[in-house]
């Protein structure tokens, strides 16, 4: 009698769960982790200004930042950009914490010509952003090395060799900047 309770008891419990587990009953509590939660749809790069060429490398000024778990990442790309002539003014870890990308790179309206120029300064995936938070008129840029950021930096050597003056392409699927209101 005991036993045959028990086994009667598991299986009502066996049963339940795999109702749970269907979605046929409802869940009494629901953990947050078990469910996903909703990605932002990605936002779209923005567009370089119309017939903009590229700039020296010597007249950006960057913010590097680290949006990843790899110690050091910021300071490496740092020292090769300082080294082809960018002026890197800040070098830390991402203020908005990690970066799920590979290298985002933020600029305002007036700094979309230098985001765009600093991008031919890498090899991975380049995402060129407006940073609404940012003086309209600053040209200071910010590099955002993300989590699937894999040394795609081109050498020191390589960067000075790329030209002043070239045709700054826009990416597919790119949106027309607009300027922040005032």
């Amino acid at each position: 009698m005991v036993i045959g309770s028990l086994l009667a008891g598991m299986a009502l419990v066996a049963v339940l769960a795999m109702g749970m587990w269907s979605g046929v009953v409802p869940v009494l509590y629901e953990p947050g982790f078990s469910s996903a939660t909703p990605k932002d749809p990605a936002t779209p790069p923005v567009c370089p200004p119309s017939g903009a060429v590229s700039v020296e490398l010597s007249s950006i000024t960057a913010n590097v930042y680290n949006g990843s778990e790899t110690a050091g990442l910021a300071g490496d790309v740092a020292k090769t950009l300082s080294s082809a002539g960018v002026t890197v003014a800040n070098t830390t870890n991402w203020p908005q914490g990690s970066y799920d990308g590979d290298i985002l790179i933020t600029a305002s309206n007036a700094g979309l010509v230098n985001a765009y120029t600093m991008a031919r300064a890498f090899t991975g995936n380049v995402t060129v952003q407006i940073d609404a938070t940012a003086d309209p008129t600053d040209t200071t840029i910010s590099v955002v090395l993300g989590s699937e950021y894999n040394s795609s930096i081109l050498s020191d050597d390589a960067m000075r060799v790329l030209a002043a003056g070239e045709s700054l392409i826009a990416p597919n699927g790119c949106v027309a900047s607009t300027k922040s209101p005032s």
